[in-house]
């Protein structure tokens, strides 16, 4: 697989296909894998699965830079 690319996912709740929306902070890619029949979320890095909270103060942090 390409660099850059995602994995397709599906919810695990009602395994429909999933939504991903990619932003990158401080040079690192964080995706959000959601699921508009369930209403699931989830965040992820390049080291695993992240929190909301997570994602939303290093975008916090690289603003103030």
């Amino acid at each position: 697989m390409a660099e850059g690319t995602i994995q397709p996912r599906k919810c695990k709740k009602c395994a429909r296909a999933m939504v991903h929306i990619s932003l990158e902070i401080e040079s690192e890619m964080r995706t959000l894998h959601s699921c508009s029949h369930c209403d699931v979320r989830e965040w992820e890095a390049a080291t695993g699965s992240t929190s909301l909270q997570g994602v939303l103060n290093e975008l916090s942090d690289s603003a103030g830079r």
